[in-house]
């Protein structure tokens, strides 16, 4: 079977960090035809050490001169929209790191487009794709705790981390924060494991008006937050209930990432990272662990989203990271930001068909 040429829009941290150094396990599968970033430095100094044909700082001539067939969009989060929806009108299918967009009309605008260019669009975060998730909705759909009638959440962190650079200074702007950057992760794992939910009300707020950058390049910058940095989130699956705590006002935590509840059992973890171990409560037998059966190269292996893209246009099947259930996040964190403002429970106004894994 043929090879997918890929291109990538973005080679700032995430994408030198993260996706760029592992492309090369796709090498049977796919091919790096080239790379896209407005600093041509930046561009040229991934080009070489990543070993991608070819290098560009104008999108347009991208679209225009480059055969990717799937163009990887790791631009900071308000350029989502206009990278993604230039290369799906284009004909590229696209990978769009989260959220897929900044409004609920831009996803939908994006999902459209993508059904009548007949390309797919897949969205990060690679929450479903993970074994670890897959093995807890298996875990639920047997019944191993009954039915399920609580869950919660939560992404409680400070606000950078190692390496973190002056150029992302967007990431305290409106459009990002710890809710539509971090709780995402923890939105997807929830939906996907109870699916969608119908209302939301929230707590939302700035409680340190600025962030110190502690390590890294920028040590010592401080950046004023232009959005909440931190929000509590009730959800309304109808007849379930599940809350999510979201922060960069906290140094460390040791609680779990997640927890879903059952009439005969307890399920704690965190299922938004790969290779992570499951605990499981029953009454009598008290707190097990299920240790992963299967492992993948790193915990936070990103590249497997464009890996299951690329799957997907070489056999012609439909991305389990669907826009459509990203959209749906996308929905929700954005309702629970009104909802913080109004004080009152919003309906949400999305929802999608995801398969559950058997």
């Amino acid at each position: 079977m043929r090879t997918i040429n890929v291109g990538v829009v973005g080679c700032g941290e995430v994408a030198q960090r993260v996706y760029l150094p592992e492309f090369h396990r796709l090498h049977d599968k796919a091919t790096l035809v080239a790379v896209c970033d407005q600093v041509e430095e930046r561009a040229e100094a991934a080009q070489q050490r990543f070993g991608a044909r070819t290098y560009y700082t104008d999108f347009e001539r991208f679209l225009r001169e480059s055969n990717a067939e799937i163009v990887v969009n790791l631009t900071p989060h308000q350029a989502h929209v206009p990278i993604s929806i230039a290369a799906l009108a284009a004909g590229r299918h696209v990978y769009t790191e989260k959220p897929l967009a900044q409004s609920v009309d831009d996803a939908t605008l994006l999902i459209e487009t993508a059904q009548g260019r007949r390309v797919k669009l897949a969205c990060a975060p690679i929450t479903l794709l993970l074994p670890t998730l897959q093995r807890w909705q298996q875990l639920l759909h047997r019944g191993t705790i009954g039915r399920a009638t609580f869950a919660r959440a939560q992404l409680l962190a400070p606000a950078t981390w190692d390496g973190f650079s002056a150029d992302q200074v967007w990431y305290f702007a409106a459009g990002s924060g710890p809710l539509m950057d971090g709780g995402v992760y923890a939105l997807t794992a929830l939906t996907g494991l109870l699916g969608p939910a119908l209302r939301v009300s929230a707590m939302a707020g700035t409680i340190m008006s600025e962030h110190v950058i502690r390590h890294g390049p920028a040590a010592g910058r401080r950046w004023r937050m232009e959005v909440e940095d931190s929000a509590h989130l009730h959800l309304d699956f109808g007849g379930l209930f599940a809350t999510l705590d979201v922060s960069w006002c906290v140094q460390a935590s040791r609680n779990g990432t997640c927890e879903v509840y059952g009439e005969h059992g307890t399920l704690s973890g965190d299922p938004t990272y790969a290779n992570t171990p499951i605990h499981i409560f029953r009454p009598g037998s008290g707190w097990t662990v299920e240790e992963p059966t299967s492992r993948w190269p790193r915990e936070d292996d990103w590249v497997q989203g464009v890996a299951h893209l690329v799957d997907c246009v070489r056999h012609n099947t439909a991305p389990v990271n669907s826009a459509t259930h990203a959209r749906h996040v996308l929905d929700i964190m954005l309702t629970a930001l009104r909802s913080a403002r109004e004080g009152r429970a919003l309906a949400l106004q999305t929802t999608f068909s995801q398969p559950m894994t058997q």
